[in-house]
């Protein structure tokens, strides 16, 4: 048997004070081992419910979060519905909702394990308080857009009531203002829609009244510069010392009128403020009209004319204003005017206002708003003024441009009325009838009154063509009465059965003047692909041309009868061919495959070479040898001497490629369409040696071989209105001068407008007139023709007291002859005196 070891000490063996034992030590240790073993077996146990009740409580929160989620689908879903069926104003919407809440709470609580349902409280209390917010929103939204649409809807129809009877106003006004304010909006939005309300009457009660009327009563809407200045300048009589500085403490000079240290009188002078000088009104409005033109003209030169027709007028006015103010455009607004963004322009204009110490800091202001387009509300009478105070200053614009445009609508159908009266029955329109319309302006009246002359002068028309024609002298081919003439006359005779070609003849070599049908019947024929056409329109051409050169030119359209002349000749004397390789040739041209060809001419070496011949030297030579005796400097500078290259080179491309390639043809067809818009002139300030774009003499036509009719006419003008002018000038005016050239196409009675600019004495500065001045050339060539006819009475004359000195003691026989010759018809005494008889203006246009 194993021998045990024995142990010493009760304290140190398993147990409280256990008995001392002698045991045998292998099974003290398993003894030990299985006390351990069944403590580690109460742990598992213990180890084990925790788990479980841990467990469960996670299946519980899974359970109450679910089913959470479930009420707020069931919530949802039944809000969707209730929405749907919204009664108007949702009246008790957030109560049944909250009751609904409630049901659905209750039965989930009533579903939630024990365990979870303290949190599935909390859960539901916090989502009661936020779903009754929701509810609460989406009732008070919706009341409040049930009363906002019920608000508009019956003050719509409150306007229409107001359209069709505007008595109604007051009336209708009051029953708005009434349902605003019953209506359950809070107090901040009934203010908002009675504004709303009343803008809407005044906008209906305006629409009623006539365009006439809403135009006077709102043109004070735009605001122009004139009146600008006049308010912040105010009108002074006497001088006053002016300051300025940065201080605005400073002596600057003296001032009178409004603002400006000039007078201008009534003999156009203009003398220099000093400190005793006194003006009159008139003095002071002459001023202001002369100083407010060359300050919009300035103000033009420094931001460019593409920047300022950008601008609305109410801009345009400011900024004519602070350039009469400060004489300039101040270089700190000249990046803000030309950016195009009227809140930049503004807020630059703000950036001024402490000049000077700031004392022009509210015009500043002021000139700021007007940009941004606020200004006052025009005058009226109190009850129209009230009714006004409620429209924006953007309304009244809309309202006022509106007006315009149904004046123009208004006078467009009694034009159309008047027209179609004068054109089925013109004894029933009486002139007076036309002449007191007040819906038409008086361009329209005087185009309805020349209508009406024209349709009862019909046949008188007829008459008069025929006379025409019967009169023995040619007429100016630029004459539109002439021109009417021929083709009436053309068109008689080919309906007729005449040959169009041999009226055609007749009229250019007995009256001088191209009908236009007929030139309608070259260009087509030039534009042709069959060749015989070509060259039957070409030979035409040709034909008019060689009987007379100013009949083609002067014709409407005749630019291009011209150049086919030329073209013609140079193929046939220069190239050689014969006329019907010349038309092959020609009608090639024309053909889509000559297009092609044309991009392979401008892409050859030969064209390469020739046009990089082409300078200003080029240009001057050619002038020099078509009709100046000398080479003429080309632009008025550097700049304008490129642009005029450029100009004659994209022209010579073009005629190089037409031509197919011929280029002393081509260069010959450039000049020739070049020296349309370029060429010297007696009217440029740059002098007469300077070839400039749109000279003077390139848009009028000559008078009896000379434009000095343009000089008298600008000199009358600026004689009728005081300025005693020693030279004047005519320049390009970009805003108008094209648009006239177009739109007058085939009817030259008037020039197209220009600047007009003229020197006061020899040394005098450069002026402008203020408004675009135009030449009437149909009266220069009445009053030259007018002329012609009394030297011829005065030659007549003269002879007459010549014979009779002669004649010192006639006989009876001898009195009796002279008496006879006397009566002789004037054609006869000139032809019998040796003078001869003087024919029509002659013209040749530019």
């Amino acid at each position: 048997m194993a021998r045990l070891d024995r142990y010493a000490g009760t304290q140190q063996l398993p147990g409280v004070r256990r008995a001392q034992v002698i045991a045998d030590t292998s099974a003290a240790q398993a003894t030990q081992q299985f006390g351990r073993q069944l403590q580690g077996a109460a742990g598992d146990v213990n180890r084990l419910g925790q788990q479980f009740t841990s467990d469960q409580q996670r299946i519980d929160d899974f359970e109450r979060k679910r089913g959470l989620l479930s009420l707020e689908g069931q919530l949802a879903e039944g809000e969707r519905t209730s929405l749907e069926k919204l009664a108007p104003g949702a009246a008790g919407f957030e109560q049944d909702m909250l009751a609904n809440f409630d049901k659905q709470a209750q039965a989930f609580l009533g579903a939630v394990p024990a365990s979870a349902r303290k949190q599935a409280q909390n859960d539901v209390q916090a989502l009661r308080n936020r779903y009754q917010a929701r509810y609460s929103a989406t009732q008070s939204n919706e009341q409040k857009r049930y009363f906002e649409e019920g608000i508009l809807e019956s003050n719509d129809q409150l306007a229409k009531t107001i359209r069709s009877n505007p008595e109604t106003y007051d009336r209708s006004l009051a029953r708005g203002r009434q349902m605003i304010e019953e209506s359950g909006l809070d107090r901040i939005e009934k203010e908002t829609a009675l504004k709303a309300w009343k803008r809407m009457a005044s906008l209906a009660w305006f629409e009623t009244l006539p365009a006439s009327e809403r135009a006077s009563l709102l043109e004070g809407s735009n605001v122009d510069a004139l009146s600008l200045i006049r308010s912040k300048e105010g009108f002074r009589e006497k001088a006053y010392a002016d300051t300025g500085g940065p201080d605005g403490k400073q002596f600057s000079g003296w001032r009178a009128g409004f603002g400006s240290d000039t007078v201008t009188r009534a003999d156009g002078s203009i003398e220099t403020v000093t400190e005793n000088t006194v003006v009159t009104r008139e003095d002071a409005e002459r001023d202001l009209k002369r100083r407010e033109a060359n300050s919009r003209v300035s103000a033009i030169k420094s931001i460019g004319i593409d920047a300022w027709n950008a601008m609305p007028p109410r801009a345009q006015a400011a900024l004519t204003s602070i350039t009469y103010n400060y004489g300039e455009v101040p270089k700190r607004l000249h990046a803000a005017a030309k950016s195009g963004d009227l809140e930049t322009l503004a807020n630059a204009v703000l950036g001024l206002a402490g000049d000077n110490g700031g004392v022009n800091k509210a015009r500043r202001e002021q000139e700021a708003a007007i940009i941004l387009g606020v200004a006052a509300i025009p005058n009226a009478s109190p009850e129209v003024q009230k009714r006004l105070d409620t429209l924006s200053y953007e309304d009244q614009v809309k309202l006022y441009d509106q007006a315009q445009s149904d004046l123009v609508s208004v006078a467009a159908d009694r034009m159309d009325g008047f027209r179609l009266q004068i054109a089925t029955d013109p004894l029933s329109v009486e002139r007076q009838q036309i002449l007191a319309d007040p819906m038409l302006d008086d361009g329209q009246k005087a185009v309805l009154i020349k209508a009406h002359d024209g349709a009862l002068k019909s046949g008188e028309r007829q008459r008069e063509a025929i006379d025409w024609a019967n009169a023995p002298q040619k007429s100016n081919p630029l004459d539109p009465e002439a021109r009417k003439s021929a083709e009436l006359m053309f068109q008689q005779a080919t309906e007729a059965g005449a040959d169009p070609d041999a009226v055609a003849r007749t009229l250019v070599s007995g009256k001088g003047v191209v009908a236009r049908p007929y030139v309608n019947m070259i260009r087509n024929g030039l534009n042709s692909r069959n060749a015989q056409e070509v060259g039957q329109a070409y030979r035409r051409a040709v034909d008019l041309y060689g009987i007379d050169e100013q009949a083609v030119v002067g014709a409407e359209n005749g630019v291009a009868l011209e150049e086919a002349a030329l073209k013609w000749r140079f193929y046939r004397e220069n190239m050689g061919f014969s006329e019907d390789e010349a038309a092959q040739h020609l009608a090639e041209l024309n053909s889509p495959d000559a297009r092609e060809r044309r991009k392979l001419l401008l892409e050859s070496d030969e064209y390469k070479a020739a046009d990089k011949k082409l300078d200003a030297g080029t240009i001057a030579g050619l002038f020099d040898e078509g009709w100046l005796s000398f080479a003429p400097d080309v632009g008025s500078n550097p700049k304008a001497e490129i642009y005029a290259v450029g100009e004659f080179k994209r022209i010579y491309a073009e005629t190089f490629a037409e031509t197919g390639g011929e280029p002393d043809l081509a260069k010959e067809l450039a000049f020739k369409r070049f020296s349309r818009s370029w060429g010297v002139s007696d009217y440029s300030a740059h002098g007469d040696g300077v070839v400039i774009k749109y000279a003077a003499e390139n848009l009028h036509p000559p008078i009896g071989e000379s434009h000095e009719y343009i000089r008298d006419e600008a000199l009358a003008l600026l004689e009728e209105n005081g300025v005693d002018a020693s030279e004047v000038f005519l320049e390009f005016n970009p805003t108008y001068t094209l648009q006239d050239m177009r739109s007058s196409a085939g009817n030259q009675a008037l020039g197209p407008r220009m600047t007009l600019q003229y020197r006061r004495g020899e040394d005098g500065p450069l002026e402008y007139w203020p408004v675009a001045f135009r030449v009437d050339v149909a009266g220069a060539h009445a009053a030259f023709e007018q002329q012609q006819e009394d030297d011829q009475r005065a030659q007549i004359e003269r002879w007459r007291a010549e014979r009779d000195r002669k004649s010192a003691a006639p006989s009876r026989y001898e009195r009796q002859k002279n008496r006879g010759a006397g009566s002789k018809p004037d054609s006869e005494i000139l032809k019998e005196a040796g003078i001869a008889l003087k024919s029509g203006a002659a013209a040749v246009p530019g």
